[in-house]
């Protein structure tokens, strides 16, 4: 029962951990897309007045070029795909955890081969997390669930190196 318990808990703060990250990307994608819609906008209003045509291209290349900057920097940053794997396996590791607490609620006694399954979907959906938790989201959740639950692997080193840890030659 201990690791089955081990694996609710690691599967369930994955959950927060995709949640949170997704909501972090989310939030950079709906920042980042607010100033090139408007800066379009204004584009739009500008061409049709009756503006200094040397003035208005000053403008046009300007407002283009800002737009062009943060198009690529999402681009290359691949916000969206962050955005699509995290809500993906969120929901994915939701269904992991949900699936592990049926069987711990059933209090009979697991057999070997659904818990080596359940073991093996889990870490398979941590090989399709091919991006890093942001380092704020993995802080605040080894601030808040360290000691308390289980922590997955990666998180678990963070939470026994961020501890004060004295070394002595005996």
């Amino acid at each position: 029962m201990d690791i089955l318990q081990a694996y609710i808990d690691k599967s369930y703060i994955t959950t927060l951990l995709c949640d949170l990250s997704y909501n972090h990307y989310n939030t950079i994608y709906n920042i980042s897309l607010a100033p090139t819609i408007l800066g379009s906008s204004i584009l739009t209003i500008l061409n049709s007045s009756e503006i200094d045509t040397s003035h208005m291209k000053i403008i046009n290349i300007s407002l283009n070029g800002l737009n062009t900057v943060i198009l690529a920097l999402m681009s290359s940053y691949k916000v969206n795909d962050r955005i699509n794997t995290f809500k993906t396996l969120k929901a994915k590791f939701n269904k992991l955890t949900h699936m592990l607490e049926s069987i711990k609620n059933k209090g009979e006694e697991i057999d070997k081969t659904i818990l080596n399954n359940m073991i093996e979907e889990y870490d398979k959906l941590y090989e399709d997390l091919n991006y890093p938790f942001p380092c704020r989201i993995r802080d605040k959740i080894i601030k808040r669930y360290g000691g308390k639950k289980v922590l997955p692997n990666s998180l678990e080193i963070d939470y026994k190196t961020s501890s004060d840890i004295v070394i002595s030659n005996v």
